[in-house]
């Protein structure tokens, strides 16, 4: 081993942040330093073995599925607050934890290894929440916030619509009557939808919160509705969309589009406008739920960016001369988490954007 690998492996063994190392697309744990060990409950006897076998638990919650899509892609995947079970003997204790998987290329841009860093940060977690919890009346006035900010930004997309259709009839009455129905379809649909986002948007800041009302959802239905309402709003976009395995969401409907709506528009917004664009969405499932991933190529987050990019009227540097007023990412955050489910995102600035949505099993 050479002397620079050596002194470098010495200093991680020695650092308070837990920390590891993967050298392979099948996720060989090739080194661990003991914070890392303390933080798995495990021994050094896992080091040469796969983090899959070593750790079933985790495969189940996901996290081998997102380091493998990083070594895949080469994009550093960040999570903040995150809960995982450590697995004790027989013992299972849920943690929160900050952690990085950050993916060091060659000089052909591939992935030859993976730096894990975790930090557990389940009292800061544990804190935070009980502090929300006596914060009734300043969270009183964030969610009047957030009242006016959803309605006037996801609002636009339906009326859009509408406008759109009322236009393309008044001008062209003599249209074929299939034309005709399909915009009046399109037109009712984004009525209901408006309905829905009113609806959706008081529940959402009443102070003590309405349960969302959940239903059985045959998301590739409901995906390509959704993808046709935005084509309508974005006619000249190029975007591909290559749909995966997409399964059915047990979840209140209204809150499920604006969350998609959302992030579909801003695939076809932050697009590079060329043939080779594309928004793939696919999902898997875990032990705790259903992962949907929304992945584009288009013009991605900076790396300075990301820690804010889910605070309201935040953009990112690169997309400041397209229209929007910031507040979409962080709808989807609170949406999100109305659903006690969580969103996270990687993105590599000219690459593109992978986001990640976890909806819990009910």
């Amino acid at each position: 081993m050479p002397f620079d690998e050596r002194f470098l492996l010495s200093v991680l063994e020695r650092s308070p942040l837990a920390t590891a190392i993967y050298d392979s697309p099948d996720l060989n744990i090739a080194f661990a330093n003991q914070a890392m060990l303390d933080t798995w409950c495990a021994s050094s006897s896992i080091l040469g073995h796969t983090f899959c076998a070593c750790f079933p638990s985790f495969e189940k919650e996901g996290f081998s599925s997102i380091l493998k899509n990083v070594w895949k892609t080469g994009i550093t995947y960040r999570a903040k607050d995150t809960p995982a079970d450590i697995v004790s003997g027989r013992d299972i204790m849920k943690r929160y934890f900050d952690f990085e998987y950050q993916a060091l290329l060659d000089e052909e841009g591939k992935t030859y290894v993976i730096l894990h860093t975790s930090l557990d940060v389940t009292e800061r977690k544990l804190a935070y929440d009980k502090t929300e919890s006596q914060k009734e009346q300043i969270s009183f006035n964030r969610k009047l916030d957030l009242l006016s900010n959803t309605l006037s930004h996801d609002l636009k997309n339906p009326l859009s619509i509408l406008r759109m259709g009322t236009e393309m009839l008044r001008k062209n009455i003599s249209l074929p009557e299939g034309v005709q129905q399909k915009w009046f379809d399109h037109m009712q649909a984004a009525i209901e939808n408006i309905q829905s986002i009113i609806n959706q948007t008081l529940q959402l800041n009443k102070i003590r919160a309405v349960n969302p009302v959940r239903e059985c959802l045959e998301m590739d239905k409901k995906i390509a509705e959704w993808i046709a309402e935005v084509k309508l709003i974005y006619p000249a976009s190029q975007l591909e969309f290559r749909l995966g395995n997409l399964y059915k969401l047990y979840t209140d409907c209204g809150v499920a589009y604006q969350i998609f709506f959302n992030l579909i528009s801003n695939a076809m917004k932050y697009a590079k406008n060329t043939q080779q664009d594309y928004l793939a969405i696919y999902s898997e499932k875990t032990s705790k739920g259903i992962v949907y991933y929304l992945e584009d190529n288009g013009i991605g987050i900076p790396d300075e960016d990301l820690d804010v990019i889910f605070k309201a009227h935040e953009r990112g540097t690169n997309a400041l001369e397209a229209k929007g007023s910031g507040i979409g990412l962080s709808l989807v955050k609170e949406l999100m988490e109305r659903l006690d489910g969580n969103v996270n995102l990687s993105s590599k600035l000219g690459k593109g954007t992978i986001i990640r949505l976890f909806f819990p099993n009910n």
